[in-house]
């Protein structure tokens, strides 16, 4: 064994630390999680994970990712989340924007006045 192979990786420990909070949150709302990997990114402070470098990670490692992943491909990655259908489809981001829309619309009317 090489020392480099003893040494935990910092990127792949912030990276299942941060699917994890995530698929405990979905849990608890009982929506499926679905990641882009420039959302990844973002969340584990743009240290530049791609399909390709987390298929190295996966490969490495499968028995840590088993229970946490469900899928991954080139868009991003889909958790298993416990108790969650992974045949749901994730909450319908169009209508959340839309909510989001109808109430800046609403405040941009009420300050114009």
């Amino acid at each position: 064994m090489r020392f480099r192979e003893f040494v935990d990786n910092p990127v792949k420990n912030k990276l299942v630390t941060v699917l994890r909070t995530l698929r405990g949150r979905s849990a608890s709302k009982e929506t499926p999680a679905e990641l882009s990997w420039p959302a990844i990114n973002k969340m584990i402070g743009n240290m530049a994970i791609d399909y390709e470098t987390f298929k190295s990670l996966y490969d490495n490692d499968p028995e840590l990712f088993k229970n946490l992943i469900h899928n991954f491909d080139s868009d991003g990655v889909k958790l298993e989340v416990p108790g969650v259908s992974s045949k749901q489809p994730a909450s319908d981001k169009e209508d959340s924007q839309d909510k989001v829309d109808d109430i800046a619309k609403s405040n941009a009317e009420k300050n114009l006045d």
